[in-house]
Parts: C-alpha cells; sequence; structure tokens
C-alpha cells in the first residue's frame, strides 16, 4: 500500500461461525506493538467471496494515516461474553 492512497483496509476473519452479526473494531500498529484503549476504531463488515472482513478506511483524511513501515491490524470482535482480538499477518506501507 502507498502511503498516499486513501482506500479500504480489509482483514479477513476466519470463524467457526459468521460474525457479522457482532461489533468488530480495528488497531493498526506498528509491527511488534499491541493495541491500548485509544488505537481501536469502529470498523465495518465486508463479506467478499463469502468471506467476512473487518473494513477501515485507512490514509490521508481517513480513520487512521499511516507512514512508510512494517504495521498489523488488530481485529476484535465483541461477542458476548466472547471478545476474541487477533493479528493480521505483517503488511507494509511505503
Amino acid at each position: 500500500m502507498d502511503r498516499s492512497s486513501l482506500e479500504e483496509l480489509l482483514t479477513p476473519v476466519v470463524s467457526a461461525s459468521d460474525p457479522t452479526s457482532y461489533s468488530v473494531r480495528v488497531a493498526v500498529l506498528p509491527d511488534g506493538e499491541r493495541p491500548e484503549a485509544d488505537d481501536w476504531h469502529a470498523a465495518e463488515w465486508k463479506t467478499i467471496g463469502g468471506i467476512p472482513h473487518a473494513s477501515l478506511l485507512v490514509g490521508p483524511d481517513g480513520v487512521v494515516e499511516l507512514g512508510p513501515g512494517a504495521y498489523r491490524v488488530w481485529v476484535e470482535i465483541t461477542a458476548p461474553p466472547e471478545k476474541p482480538v487477533v493479528a493480521s499477518p505483517r503488511f507494509s506501507i511505503n
């Protein structure tokens, strides 16, 4: 992804059941960091090819603006009584 690009960051979520009825939040952080309370942003669900994805607009004027570097996306799903948090593989911004 180029740092000047404004686009949807789609993170696939693999689950035994459809998670899209639950609320989802996303944190995008430099690789090696863990999310704190202020890092989370409300996200939306998008289903692509039958796979649910957490969606967040990133880039200039997006929810999150990223500089060059390596990042991970963290996804938190609120599915009472559970609240799973999962991290994506690393990706890079040029």
